[in-house]
């Protein structure tokens, strides 16, 4: 007679061999978590394919499953709640196999089923790309654009960063389906998938959504990029001769681009004016690429400043940045140094100057503000130790936040021996809100190095009095925009008027810009406010030469 643990490998063994020709696997685990039944289709399933059923007897779970950590939580999760008998896993991948896993609790341990549904998962795959993807192209079709770019748009409007739809249209396709048969139409829609394929980005999404008719979302894209993009694509299609048997075609498109993301438009509003853009380019000729109407003014602008860039370069390389000063008035009777503020032009080729407001927004746009300011201080400081004063130098959002600026200006204050009395930095009230622990960073640092700064164009965006409170700044620069109408304007008048207060009750000095005549000055002087700047005070001159001949009629009015 056998003993009884000979009984219990031999019943072991009978019932593996029962639930060896189950359709699925099978393994029971013990109350100690440990293997007891175990079936060839779930060795075979969790990765052992070297494996008999009897060589993972006994062990411990967690080694059965190494390859489905997954399975862990599930399974502790389930022994953990005394309400629940049953869980599921489905769809995990384990091996190259797609499986379904259910777990059940026994009287002393627990089942745990196995099923290889990876034949239906590839089917469901192969489905959804179907529903998804046109068939002979192999792109996106116009279901999969419309649910892809209805998540895109709506990103681009919570981000603020725009995209461009391209509406392409095929010009020519209709004789190569009259002449040579829809066959080959199919053939030349597939070539032309291609080359446009070739020509996008990685992230961006091609779709056909027509018969000769596609589709591209260029996700956070602006529209000179992607009016580049349009070109190649044009240029490529046009320079492609397309052969079937012995018919040569020669084909061309037409596309239309729209604007998505800056306003609340829903894509289907983009597509049909993309659409539209591209019908013009149709009735222009074919084969060109047309911007939306209401995009053109965005795009015209975007290549000005793009037109700027090397212009930027060649100035920053060959010295075509000059410095120009515009004094800053005092008004309220109070004896003062001469101050000014010190402004930067770039001269042109025909020998006159280029206003800031030519250059500086694409300066902005392409991240060449902090060079332009680095430029700027060290020409300041270079003039200005000559010469008595106080002297106002600009600085970009761009250069508040970088960390070496201080570093920097310290660096030339040696070099140049001047005195930090002598300069306040001016910063618009836009830049040190968007980067409020960075500028009062800087401020604080400059500040007990002797440096003063001045809060820039207050008042026209939607600024709060109580950052105004927590800003390490010494004067209160109110935005021309509310100045230039205080004669006329009582709303301005008085809007002014409140912030000259506020910037007195703060221990501010104010300065009132944009000063065109006398009427205003006028009104500034009877409302209190401390300095005035603008055309009717003084017009910004050469630096070099202004600050020369300033001092030497100082000099002479002393003598």
């Amino acid at each position: 007679m056998g003993t009884y643990r000979d009984e219990t490998v031999h019943l072991r063994k009978y019932l593996t061999g029962i639930v060896g020709n189950a359709p699925f696997g099978i393994i029971t685990l013990s109350s100690k978590n440990e293997v007891g039944i175990i079936n060839a289709d779930a060795v075979n399933f969790l990765g052992f394919p070297s494996s008999t059923p009897d060589n993972l007897l006994d062990l411990y779970y967690k080694n059965i499953f190494i390859n489905l950590p997954s399975f862990f939580d599930v399974y502790e999760d389930l022994l953990s709640r005394k309400n629940e008998s049953v869980a599921n896993i489905d769809g995990v991948n384990v091996v190259n196999k797609t499986l379904n896993i259910k777990i059940r609790k026994l009287f002393n341990g627990c089942l745990v089923i196995l099923e290889d549904v990876s034949k239906q998962a590839d089917l469901e795959k192969r489905l959804r790309y179907q529903a998804s993807h046109d068939f002979l192209t192999r792109l996106s079709n116009r279901q999969e654009f419309e649910v892809k770019g209805e998540k895109i748009v709506k990103k681009a409007i919570a981000h603020g960063l725009p995209g461009v739809i391209i509406f392409i249209d095929v010009d020519r396709f209709k004789p190569v389906n009259d002449t040579a048969g829809h066959e080959a139409g199919d053939e030349l829609l597939i070539r032309i998938s291609s080359i446009l394929l070739s020509k996008i980005r990685g992230r961006d999404i091609l779709a056909r959504i027509g018969g000769d008719e596609f589709a591209v979302l260029l996700e956070d894209c602006s529209i000179e990029v992607a009016k580049a993009i349009a070109e190649s694509m044009r240029e490529a299609v046009e320079s492609y001769v397309f052969v079937y048997s012995s018919f040569s075609f020669k084909v061309g498109i037409s596309a239309g681009l729209a604007i998505f993301g800056r306003h609340p438009d829903k894509l289907s509003t983009v597509v049909n004016a993309a659409d539209n853009a591209c019908q013009i380019a149709k009735r222009q000729g074919r084969n060109r690429v047309h911007i939306s109407d209401s995009d053109r003014v965005e795009y015209e602008k975007h290549k000005e400043q793009a037109d700027w860039l090397p212009r930027i370069n060649e100035a920053l390389e060959c010295g075509r940045f000059v410095l120009f000063a515009q004094e800053i008035l005092r008004i309220d009777g109070v004896k003062d140094d001469k101050h000014y503020e010190l402004l930067i032009r770039l001269k042109n080729q025909d020998g006159g100057y280029e206003s800031p407001g030519a250059f500086i927004p694409p300066a902005e746009r392409y991240d060449l503000m902090s060079q332009i300011d680095r430029w700027v201080i060290k020409n300041a400081f270079e003039s200005i130790c000559d010469y008595e004063g106080v002297y106002s130098i600009n600085l970009s959002g761009q250069s508040i936040v970088e960390e070496d600026l201080a570093g920097y200006i310290e660096s030339l204050q040696f070099e140049y021996r001047v005195d930090p009395k002598k300069v306040i930095f001016e910063i618009t009230e836009t830049a040190a809100i968007h980067n409020i622990d960075a500028c009062n960073a800087l401020m604080s640092h400059l500040r007990s190095r002797g440096y003063r700064f001045s809060l820039d164009d207050f008042g026209s965006g939607l600024s709060s009095f109580s950052y105004l409170k927590n800003m390490c700044v010494d004067f209160l620069k109110i935005d021309g925009s509310l100045v230039k109408d205080i004669a006329e304007d009582q709303a301005s008048y008085a809007m002014v008027k409140s912030i000259n207060e506020v910037g007195h009750a703060l221990g501010l000095k104010t300065i009132a810009e944009f000063v065109e005549n006398a009427d205003v000055l006028k009104k500034l002087v009877t409302m209190g406010v401390d300095y005035a700047q603008g055309y009717h005070i003084h017009k910004p001159e050469h630096a070099n030469s202004f600050l020369a001949h300033d001092a030497a009629l100082i000099l002479y009015k002393a003598v």
